[in-house]
């Protein structure tokens, strides 16, 4: 992790928008929630066109390479150079997946009005700061999202990619303004992060003067001794938002 952070491959801190009721959960139960990508609010998020359009060249190659790494058997050999067989495999395999897979989604940043508006309770949630190099172990496989405006087409020879790996980098352009990050499970469901990788609770715009002061109690009660506090503010002159620090958690 510190390698991919420290050459600029990931960015130190993600950020996941929460409303207040799923806010009370995570802090609770120090847990973060992996939801399976079928259960994921666009249904057209992991879902591709399979390519089995390959060359008797291509083929012959990419098995080579298989042998050279003693990873292949006959039955498998077959399934590439039979297009319908190879095209259900992988049908079955994405099936599989969004099924199987757990996804926590984060964002890059956290000054966005729209993600605010869509996934902090209209400005009336938070915004969460986690740093990925104080808990590697509950963010180990992120993946940076990437957006075209382009249905996404798979080939398992040509691609370089694993297929969970694709699946789970390509969405549709309209989703940019998200900049995404997933973090990917072997299964979905709640799973523990370190309280102190929780660095700082952002405050939205509109979140009630009452359920910040509940909120830094639970902190405190829970033992959250690295997490800061910050309040979002409206700009006034433009669409944007400005943040004031609080006094921190220490």
């Amino acid at each position: 992790m510190n390698y991919f952070v420290d050459n600029s491959v990931l960015p130190r801190y993600i950020y996941k928008y929460a409303d207040l009721e799923s806010l009370k959960l995570i802090l609770e139960n120090s847990t973060l929630k992996f939801s399976k990508p079928s259960e994921f609010n666009d249904p057209f998020d992991c879902n591709i066109t399979i390519d089995t359009n390959n060359t008797k060249e291509e083929i012959d190659e990419y098995i080579e390479i298989l042998r050279e790494n003693h990873i292949v058997t006959d039955d498998y050999v077959k399934v590439f150079y039979n297009p319908k067989q190879l095209f259900e495999s992988l049908n079955k395999t994405v099936k599989d997946s969004k099924e199987f897979l757990g996804v926590s989604c984060f964002s890059k940043y956290f000054n966005n009005i729209l993600m605010w508006a869509h996934y902090s309770e209209k400005h009336r949630g938070v915004c969460l700061k986690f740093d990925l190099l104080a808990d590697p172990d509950c963010f180990m496989t992120p993946f940076i999202v990437k957006y075209n405006d382009k249905y996404p087409t798979y080939n398992y020879i040509r691609n370089q990619e694993g297929l969970a790996k694709f699946l789970l980098e390509t969405k549709s352009i309209d989703w940019k303004y998200e900049n995404e990050i997933r973090v990917m499970k072997k299964g979905s469901g709640f799973y523990p992060f370190r309280k102190d990788s929780l660095v700082e609770i952002i405050f939205g715009a509109k979140t009630l003067e009452s359920d910040e002061v509940d909120i830094k109690n639970v902190i405190l009660r829970l033992g959250y001794t690295k997490t800061n506090f910050v309040t979002a503010k409206l700009n006034g002159t433009d669409f944007k938002l400005d943040f004031e620090k609080k006094n921190t958690n220490a």
